[in-house]
């Protein structure tokens, strides 16, 4: 037996292209006269005999028959000289560094039996978050990966074999493998369960990743392969006595909290590697942007500033705001005037009697809260003329927001009119807000770069960022003067999570609440019993998404179950699955997206708001209307569903009985559900109606004379938090992640 020799056994039975991907990633990236190669192959009929044999540096047995794999590999395992047997599938490709961290692993103490590494697809949470789409980009990923650290190895009570090294000496101690689950599948359970009983730990290196293309040799053989996964799962059964999910029980979720979301440790630790690959590919777009900028190409670096803060903010990387990015954005500021001449659009002249103040918007929506608050700012601050440059897509800016800023005299600007690029259009912003504008607000997308570049330099009119998208990455705050958050949840966010103390709260203006339709006229219009109580939630698809133990359908049905006297009408889910099963003869009932809610609110008693991400605006519109307002409060994390009023109303409740008990409340009591309404009613329009303009006026207040951003302070992006663990998860499961504004 050679000690510093690893024998690498694979099993080989056709499938000549993975063979040889397999054996040469052997040869490039493990140190050469650590190992030795035993192939075995399973009477190959496809040119892999012939390949193998012109292969000079691989130890060749050649079946005449398919022994399995158990079988092949315990033939390897006689004939090996090592001092530790690597048993590897041959659909996989390894990399830098691979066999250097795990047998350092291995090594490391005596207890340790076996140790596998971590891929790109495998069951067992023995996989990470990865996107590549050939071989030089999978290296790449795995050399970023690959840098040996013992906090990464993580103790198991089992590992699939597609890449397993295990000790000489523990082979010797419990034998070689079961040939009775051949051809294979189990024999690796079975095999882990002898190493464990035998007082060796098992050990899962994060600090390994090698590609694992996945059931080559079964192909697309999918009866077959289920057919034998049952029959070896009996015979592993009928061995031990109890099921493979039960002989390796999963370690569950350390943090209580965590637990509502992660029920095992594993799946919180695939996460914790999802933040970290998301931020390396953040990272990558900034390095590329500073480097444009360093180059002399505003144009790129501002372009990549904008792919980076689309990707950040649909795939969190554990952090709301980088300073590396700010940066960048101040710097292409500072430029403008020396490097661009000005593209000319004509632009009314300022009213010199009343406050100009102007709109930026990057696009608008025909239905959406982000694009209503600026319309109904305007209408309610009726003192000011008020202007709307549009930055990016002017194609969905709605009519209504047009009509609004011509009504007070002032004008639309769509700077996609004409043909600018980012950089231009900064400068035709900066030009029109320096000539017309008294004060200019930021509504803009989180990653629209045009007005942070435009108002990155001091001098001119006062700016606000209105941080309407206060649950995720954004860029451009830095150019502001005064940052506006609408929740109080997503306040906590900027001061703590963002470092913006100059910052305050603004309430969403609301128009004037507008006269229902008779409720029992709606409820016969949706075919809803008079009798009955209604229910009402709307939410985007994404936010009803099911995320640990936050599942709004079962919410639903089971207070349909529990108050046979009501019925729940939920708008906006997508169809396929469980929602699609909803009938109109059932107690609850399913509607597309409405741009018009007005039959739904007169037809309902209460709001029930969504879960696990609440739907604040709408909540805060059926408040106004004087309809009580219930939901889960979810306080793990500030992006999901809390109290719409906090201090003032309690509507959401903290646990699932105390929901209960509140609906029951206003379900069986007629007098609570008015006393509740009219209360909420009344709050609700003090701070986002009547009492609206008070609360803008103490803005105004905060304001300088001119514009003057605050200094970048230079400072490394915060480390990920739990919460940003189980939001990153949420995109995931939601399908964010997979989005982007473009």
């Amino acid at each position: 037996m050679d000690c510093s020799l690893t024998s690498i056994i694979v099993i080989t039975y056709n499938k000549l292209e993975y063979n040889k991907l397999c054996i040469e990633s052997i040869r490039q990236y493990t140190q050469p006269d650590s190992y030795e190669i035993i192939v075995i192959d399973n009477h190959s009929t496809d040119g892999t005999v012939e390949w193998l044999q012109g292969q000079h540096d691989i130890k060749i047995i050649l079946n005449s028959e398919n022994a399995g794999f158990p079988a092949g590999c315990n033939q390897g395992i006689k004939a090996a000289k090592g001092n530790s047997i690597l048993v590897l599938n041959n659909d996989t490709i390894v990399t830098p560094n691979w066999l250097t961290n795990l047998t350092k692993c291995l090594d490391s103490s005596s207890e340790i039996g076996a140790v596998g590494a971590v891929t790109n697809s495998c069951s067992n949470f023995q996989s990470l978050p990865c996107e590549y789409a050939c071989v030089e980009e999978m290296i790449r990923f795995a050399t970023q990966v690959n840098i040996s650290n013992p906090e990464l190895w993580e103790d198991r009570a089992r590992l699939v074999g597609y890449c397993l090294l295990i000790k000489i000496e523990v082979i010797n101690k419990i034998g070689l493998l079961d040939e009775a689950f051949s051809p294979g599948n189990y024999e690796d359970d079975d095999f882990c369960m002898r190493i464990r009983k035998a007082g060796y730990r098992l050990v899962l290196c994060r600090d390994t990743f090698i590609h694992h293309f996945g059931s080559v040799s079964f192909g697309k053989q999918t009866n077959q392969l289920n057919n034998l996964l049952e029959t070896n799962r009996q015979k592993f059964i009928e061995k031990w006595g109890l099921p493979p999910h039960l002989a390796a029980p999963y370690e569950l979720t350390q943090e209580l909290m965590v637990r509502n979301w992660f029920s095992y440790q594993y799946e919180y630790s695939y996460f914790q590697f999802w933040i970290e690959n998301t931020r390396r590919k953040f990272f990558s777009f900034i390095d590329k942007a500073e480097f444009a900028l360093l180059s002399g190409n505003l144009e790129k670096a501002i372009v990549l500033v904008k792919q980076a803060a689309d990707y950040g903010y649909h795939s969190h990387p554990g952090f709301f705001i980088s300073s590396r990015v700010e940066l960048i954005l101040r710097k292409v500021s500072g430029r403008l005037n020396n490097r661009l001449a000005a593209a000319l659009l004509q632009f009314p002249p300022k009213n010199k009697e009343k406050k100009n103040i102007l709109h930026v918007v990057s696009q608008g929506y025909a239905a959406n809260s982000h694009s209503g608050t600026p319309e109904r700012w305007m209408r309610l601050d009726s003192a000011s003329v008020h202007s709307v440059i549009v930055t990016l897509n002017s194609e969905a800016v709605p009519q209504g927001l047009v009509d609004a800023a011509l009504h007070s005299g002032g004008w639309c600007k769509k700077l996609d009119d004409v043909k600018l690029n980012l950089c231009q259009k900064a400068k035709v912003l900066r030009e029109a807000a320096a000539k017309w504008a008294d004060l200019v607000v930021l509504h803009i997308h989180p990653h629209d770069p045009v007005a942070p570049i435009a108002f990155g330099a001091a001098g001119g009119p006062p700016v606000v960022f209105v941080n309407h998208a206060d649950h995720g990455f954004n860029i451009g705050m830095s150019a502001a003067d005064v940052v506006v958050d609408h929740r109080p949840a997503g306040h906590t966010i900027t001061l703590s999570r963002r470092n913006m103390n100059n910052s305050c709260i603004l309430p969403i203006p609301l128009a004037m609440p507008r006269n229902l339709p008779d409720k029992q006229a709606a409820k016969r219009e949706l075919g809803i019993g008079e009798d009955k109580i209604v229910f009402l939630t709307s939410a985007s698809p994404y936010q009803l998404v099911s995320c640990g133990v936050y599942n709004f359908s079962q919410l639903i049905r089971e207070m349909v179950n529990k108050y046979p006297n009501i019925e729940i009408l939920v708008i906006g889910p997508s169809q396929p699955g469980w929602w699609s099963q909803s009938q109109s003869d059932q107690p609850i009932k399913i509607f597309e997206f409405q741009e018009d809610l007005t039959r739904f609110y007169s037809a309902a008693d209460v709001y029930l708001d969504s879960i696990p991400v609440g739907s604040f605006a709408t909540a805060i519109e059926a408040g106004a209307m004087g309809i009580p307002v219930v939901g889960l409060a979810i306080d793990f994390a500030a992006q999901f569903s809390s109290d719409i009023l906090p201090d003032i109303a309690k509507t959401h409740f903290p646990s699932l009985e105390d929901l209960f008990a509140a609906s029951e409340k206003l379900a069986s009591d007629e007098g609570d559900r008015i006393s509740q309404g009219n209360y909420l009613k009344s709050a609700i329009l003090q701070h986002h109606y009547s009492g609206w303009e008070e609360h803008l006026n103490k803005l105004y207040s905060l304001l300088p004379v001119t514009h003057q951003p605050p200094d970048i302070a230079i400072a490394r992006e915060q480390a990920a938090l739990d919460s940003d663990i189980v939001w990153a998860y949420f995109q995931y499961r939601s399908g964010l992640s997979r989005l982007s504004f473009d």
